[in-house]
């Protein structure tokens, strides 16, 4: 009886083609698919980010001192009295920062889980998405301050090197949620899987950049000018609501370039993203 033959071990393309449908790392579909996830989950996203803004909302509320954008009219750059000396900042203002600050790491850790979620075509919860981000939040902390430094220390040396180091970093926080390889292994992953593809990343992030500067001026200035004469507070409220739909933009692209490195560079299924999370 002749032996059966010795099967060869499966290439890493053909692994890879197993696992789940492969694509193209490419700008334009980063966009669309950030824009399907975001304007998905609208209102689960801005959510998030009003918890985040809580320590401040209620300090706006029960402070004492009017707090430009929240109980007071913003500044305008153009105003004659812009140049004066900034209002005293309100008793608790440094507390409620770091508060709010604290939670605002629960929110990317949030909203990156509820990426995940969404591009596997899982169920996305808020109750969820809250838990993943608190299960993360001390190493999620630690990669975010590292990261602003090291692109600090990038952008003082030269913008180059700054906008380099900030692609390279750009999937630190979204490895964290999902492989929870460490601090410096986070670090390590997202300099690894962004190789090669930080030119179309960055491009990514100046579209988004031109959106949220649009989107600023025109919550921050343009609604407030527009009501300023019959409702003040009209337009700053408006702004602020602008403000925070299209703020949790910029933190759900970092979780769709992370899905799509992943995808298009190893292979790897959504669905298996997603599982880590169950």
């Amino acid at each position: 009886m002749q032996p059966a033959p010795v099967q060869p071990p499966p290439s890493p393309t053909s692994a890879a083609t197993a696992a789940g449908p492969q694509h193209a790392f490419s700008v334009g579909g980063v966009l669309s698919r950030t824009f399907s996830t975001w304007s998905r989950h609208l209102v689960a996203f801005s959510i998030l980010t009003v918890l985040a803004a809580a320590p401040f909302v209620l300090l706006a509320i029960f402070g004492d001192t009017p707090i430009p954008g929240l109980t007071a009219p913003p500044q305008s750059p153009l105003d004659a009295a812009a140049g004066a000396p900034p209002p005293q900042l309100p008793q608790g203002f440094w507390l409620a920062y770091l508060a709010s600050m604290l939670l605002f790491v629960v929110e990317v850790g949030a909203i990156t889980h509820g990426v995940i979620h969404h591009l596997a075509g899982k169920r996305v919860s808020l109750g969820a998405m809250i838990g993943a981000g608190l299960r993360r939040a001390i190493p999620l902390l630690v990669v975010g301050v590292l990261s602003y430094l090291a692109v600090s220390v990038g952008m003082v040396l030269l913008l180059v090197p700054g906008v380099i180091v900030a692609c390279s970093l750009a999937v630190a926080i979204p490895a964290v949620v999902v492989e929870r390889p460490g601090v410096f292994g986070a670090l390590r992953r997202s300099s690894a899987l962004t190789k090669g593809k930080r030119l179309a990343i960055l491009a990514v992030f100046l579209v988004l950049g031109v959106i949220a500067v649009a989107v600023s001026l025109a919550g921050s200035m343009v609604l407030p000018a527009l009501t300023g004469s019959f409702a003040p507070m009209l337009g700053t409220v408006l702004g602020l609501v602008v403000n925070v739909v299209f703020g949790t933009l910029f933190w759900v692209a970092p979780g769709v370039v992370y899905h799509d490195l992943r995808v298009a560079k190893e292979g790897v299924a959504t669905a298996q993203l997603a599982a880590v999370f169950e």
